[in-house]
């Protein structure tokens, strides 16, 4: 194996190969060809230019016990026996921290598998039919992408992207469509809150109800700024059911405290029972309106999952 500075960056499927059966997944381990002729004579100009070439695959079938180890392992030999050509293959064999578009499967090769050589970023790149292109993005190309994570792998690394076609044929740039939500579009000087000269918490006794998405920040902002205040934290995924939230709820107030109740509490009803609480013990109501997104919240709820996984911080 050899080890380079510069890394050209390939997916495999619908990249570099596709299969022989024209089904959208393989019929049979051998159910594959090389995607266009143009494919091996790029790569073996591409070492030639000293680049190491890599070939970066998300096989969630492993995991799922659909496809054995031992022959995926067959046919990317197979692979590489055609191409005859050397290259490093990286496998995400399942969810977590080296599914593309999360960069594990880059950091390992970065870290671990160049033999100290450093990555050069800024004359690498990489390669990937998973573009977010929509229906029609090209003459006789009817179908869309079923995801945009090769565009989101490389862009969460800083390299340079470009679609098999665009990059093996000399296609034109289709057009392509992003995740509406994009952290990095995010004010991280915006106002916590509105409206700014508000109080967060109350030197007199009341009741906080949370609405927002799960993965929204409600509890981190609770822990942050509220709970330390002393106010009693009520919050069903600890609590069990809405009953025993409603009961802590008035536990808390009979005993003079404060509570803020931790769900998402997005209907009407699920609001009124503490309202209704509230007004029994004769103390004020606020609802605290968490703004994030169903898709910003999707997204937190998954660097949530990894940082879980990998047991460190991430920002994604």
């Amino acid at each position: 194996m050899i080890f380079l500075s510069k890394i050209a960056g390939f997916d495999i499927d619908g990249c570099i190969i596709t299969t022989k059966s024209g089904k959208v997944f393989p019929t049979a381990p051998d159910d594959w060809r090389i995607l266009f002729p143009e494919i091996q004579p790029k790569l073996a100009s591409l070492l030639k230019k000293g680049f190491k070439v890599v070939f970066f695959t998300n096989q969630l079938g492993i995991a799922r016990g659909k496809l054995r180890p031992e022959v995926f392992k067959s046919k990317v030999e197979d692979i590489l026996q055609t191409l005859k050509l050397p290259v490093q293959v990286f496998v995400a064999a399942g969810p977590g921290i080296y599914r593309k578009p999360v960069i594990g499967m880059w950091e390992h090769l970065r870290e671990k598998a160049n033999d100290g050589v450093t990555v050069d970023k800024s004359q690498s790149f990489y390669v990937g039919d998973a573009a977010g292109r929509p229906v029609n993005w090209a003459p006789g190309k009817k179908k869309k992408d079923f995801s945009c994570s090769d565009r989101l792998f490389a862009l969460n690394l800083g390299l340079k992207f470009s679609t098999p076609e665009e990059f093996f044929l000399g296609w034109k740039a289709a057009p392509y469509n992003m995740p509406s939500f994009n952290p990095r579009e995010l004010d991280s000087k915006a106002r916590l809150y509105d409206p700014p000269d508000a109080s967060l918490t109350s030197i007199r006794q009341e009741v906080i109800v949370a609405v927002g998405f799960p993965g929204a920040g409600k509890s981190t902002f609770f822990h942050t700024h509220v709970i330390p205040k002393g106010y009693v934290y009520v919050n069903r995924d600890t609590l069990g059911s809405w009953q025993n939230c409603v009961s802590a709820c008035e536990r808390g107030l009979r005993e003079g405290r404060s509570v803020v109740v931790d769900n998402t509490n997005p209907d009407v009803e699920s609001r009124k029972r503490y309202v209704d609480v509230s007004r029994k013990a004769g103390v004020p109501c606020r609802c605290f309106n968490f703004t994030a997104s169903l898709e910003q919240s999707k997204h937190n709820n998954r660097v949530a999952v990894l940082q879980r996984r990998m047991g460190k911080n991430l920002s994604l």
